[in-house]
């Protein structure tokens, strides 16, 4: 076999500092083992690209290009020429302008598993080939199969009519997350589908259109204090989060079958409300109430799923009525709650997906027909309540057997395709509980920092678990790359973001106070931009949009004014003063000219590339990997292990995003992509002599 099997293993959001901290515990001993027996940089780290959030940086790490040349530039797309506030999804291999390293591998030959990869969706040229693909496109980050929202279900024992509050359909991504719900309404208000050139150089299995759609724009609300957070537990507050249900608990009456002695029920309502299903609460030791059993009907004897307090049910088969047809779905729950004596019960009920959607994600045709009924569904993690410590136990249990499916997939696909060569994956925890809880974790900021600390310290363990599991292909032959998109930092207390930079959309207030944007509240009580008197925008989460006529639909400012107005712009970042700390937010302003430096430029980004200082910025997204605050930092983890690589080394040099695709295809042999711009790591590999001139 000529050349190395190479591994790119993602961990979404994974902090070297943490990471770091957490082998000192002992906690992390699969990734301690790949550093004893490979290669680190400094600090465990590599420089990423800009800005710091999840499409640029996985798809520079499968081009080996910057964001310039493979043209992701945030979460979410913007091309020049198009109204300011129309953006598309960035999450798909439609918008990657370069090669990716899987195209130049199948064609070579060479065996590609694509297991939940950024990017990688939908299959285009060569990798129709000799790729298998198992995308997490369809659930996690944009859970395009869901068939039903989570739902958190309260059961009391009276005589009241059942009542719930839907959760708030939200167009964005506040956590690097778009739901179901959110997508449905941008794809239909997106205005293509396959353009004529799209539709020439891209191959699919499935009509997947690029989603391009206005967003919202972001108003003066300021993002919530440390109490809010503690409080509401999330910056919606509480009803935002799930579905939230309460129902009747009764005598149970009218089953055509028996039940256990004593046992009582309540009708619950799914599928959007259009259908009913009725649990069950029982005794097992026929006198505390501790088991939940879901039926369909109360004709069908057939158990749906059952749970005991504080386990959750088998994935539950069922069928709802979706756009007028009949599907199936698979979803599960999870009891919380129970008195003793079936006077009350809490129970969380997970999203619902499409059982036969998900195929719709997987390459070739029959992967998911012989997938499934190996490994089962998958069912996205739990995001419920996130103040409830029992609650939060749930969600990182539903994070917990997330991830066991991607270890029984890998698993599957490993035995499936031996002759694989080259192998790319994503998980996506670390992102979402640095989101949920890292400004939680800071001193001071309220009185359970040691219990938000241990839930990201739990989800590190979770993903130590699957490198493990990964690291069972460690054969002699094997090597791999452990790597992540960005970390993320908590602001500082008294710091929190003014109002600019967002991942979706515009944001309005600071642009608005230094008198560059100008809003209004329509007659339905939105917020929208008056565009006819905006000079400029702050869009998505780095950039600047100067409204020029000509080029922008609704543009004003005259193309002679362009430069002039590029630097008052500039010039009144650099002078705004948080309102409370009296502190500069802003870490640098650069123009396209500018940016180019850092691997910017295009036709996706704005006039004005920007950074805020880091106390200042929210997660990620909004300062550059280098970064760090309050002991965390922004760094690109970067591990390399196994056959080739030197071992228990620490290299003097500076590691780039870009580096990892070149050296992936130094070792396994392969030509280098036609559109490569970073170079091999010659320093971590076996062989080669590393001198120091000090």
């Amino acid at each position: 076999m000529a050349g190395k099997r190479v591994m790119m293993i993602g961990l979404d959001g994974a902090d070297p500092f943490v990471i770091k901290k957490m082998i000192d515990m002992g906690r992390l001993p699969n990734i301690k083992k790949a550093i004893e027996n490979g290669v680190i940089g400094d600090k465990m780290a590599m420089i990423g690209a800009f800005p710091s959030v999840t499409p640029p940086n996985w798809a520079s790490l499968a081009t080996g290009n910057w964001p310039k040349t493979h043209g992701v530039t945030c979460f979410f797309n913007h091309t020049l020429g198009n109204d300011l506030d129309k953006l598309g999804m960035n999450w798909d291999a439609q918008r990657v302008e370069s090669e990716l390293i899987w195209e130049k591998f199948a064609e070579e030959g060479k065996r590609c598993l694509l297991l939940n990869y950024c990017e990688a969706w939908p299959p285009r040229g060569a990798a129709k080939e000799n790729c298998v693909f198992v995308d997490g496109s369809g659930v996690v980050p944009f859970l395009r199969c869901q068939g039903g929202f989570q739902k958190e279900i309260f059961l009391e024992e009276g005589d009241f009519p059942m009542k719930e509050v839907p959760h708030y359909v939200e167009k964005g991504a506040g956590d690097c997350v778009v739901y179901g719900d959110a997508f449905d309404e941008m794809t239909k208000e997106s205005a293509s589908g396959y353009s004529a050139e799209m539709a020439a150089r891209v191959s699919s299995p499935i009509n997947l259109p690029t989603v391009d759609t206005k967003m919202p724009p972001a108003g003066p609300e300021k993002f919530p204090s440390y109490e809010e957070i503690a409080n509401t537990g999330d910056s919606m507050g509480d009803a935002a989060i799930a579905d939230r249900l309460t129902a009747p608990i009764k005598e149970a009456s009218g089953f055509s079958f028996d039940l256990p002695e004593g046992a009582k029920m309540a009708a619950i309502l799914v599928n959007n409300g259009l259908l009913r299903r009725f649990v069950v609460l029982s005794a097992s030791d026929g006198v505390h109430y501790d088991t939940v059993t879901l039926y369909e009907n109360r004709k069908t004897e057939k158990i749906l799923g059952q749970a005991k307090l504080g386990q959750w049910s088998n994935d539950i088969y069922d069928t709802f009525n979706i756009n007028d047809r009949k599907e199936p779905v698979v979803y599960r729950f999870r009891v919380i709650e129970m008195d003793p004596e079936g006077k009350r019960a809490k129970l969380y009920l997970s999203h619902t997906i499409k059982a036969n959607g998900y195929k719709d994600y997987c390459y070739p045709a029959d992967v998911w027909e012989n997938l499934y009924p190996a490994v089962g569904a998958f069912i996205p993690f739990g995001k419920f309540d996130l103040i409830d410590e029992k609650c939060l136990e749930v969600t990182t249990e539903s994070w917990d057997l997330a991830y066991q499916w991607h270890e029984k997939t890998a698993d599957w696909l490993f035995k499936t395709y031996p002759d694989w060569q080259l192998f790319y994956t994503h998980v996506h925890g670390i992102d979402e509980y640095n989101h949920w809880f890292i400004h939680k974790t800071v001193e001071g900021s309220n009185d359970r920092v040691a219990l938000y600390q241990e839930l990201i310290y739990k989800m590190y363990e979770i993903n130590d678990r699957y490198v493990g599991k990964l690291m069972e292909q460690m054969d002699g032959n094997t090597a791999i790359f452990i790597c992540s998109d960005h970390a993320a930092i908590p602001h500082s207390i008294g710091t929190t973001n003014p109002g600019i930079g967002s991942l979706g959309g515009i944001q309005t207030p600071v642009m608005e106070e230094l008198g560059f944007t100008k809003t209004f509240i329509d007659d339905k009580d939105n917020l929208q931009v008056k565009w006819d008197e905006t000079i400029a925008v702050a869009q998505r989460s780095s950039y600047i949009y100067v409204n020029l006529k000509g080029r922008d639909p609704e543009g004003i400012v005259a193309p002679e004014d362009y430069e002039k107005t590029v630097q008052q712009i500039i010039d009144a970042l650099y002078s705004y003063r948080h309102p409370v700390t009296g502190e500069r937010i802003i870490s640098f302003a650069l123009t396209r000219d500018e940016m180019e430096i850092v691997g910017m430029g295009g036709e996706h980004v704005g006039d004005i590339l920007y950074q805020v200082r880091p106390e200042y910025c929210n997660e990620h997204a909004f300062s550059p990997t280098t970064c760090t605050n309050e002991g965390y930092s922004l760094n690109n983890l970067c591990i390399m292990s196994g056959a080739g690589f030197k071992k228990g080394v620490e290299i003097n040099r500076t590691v780039r995003i870009v580096d990892v695709v070149p050296t992936l295809c130094h070792l396994a042999e392969v030509p280098m992509l036609s559109n490569v711009e970073g170079g091999v790591i010659w320093q971590a590999l076996e062989g080669f002599e590393e001198k120091l001139y000090k």
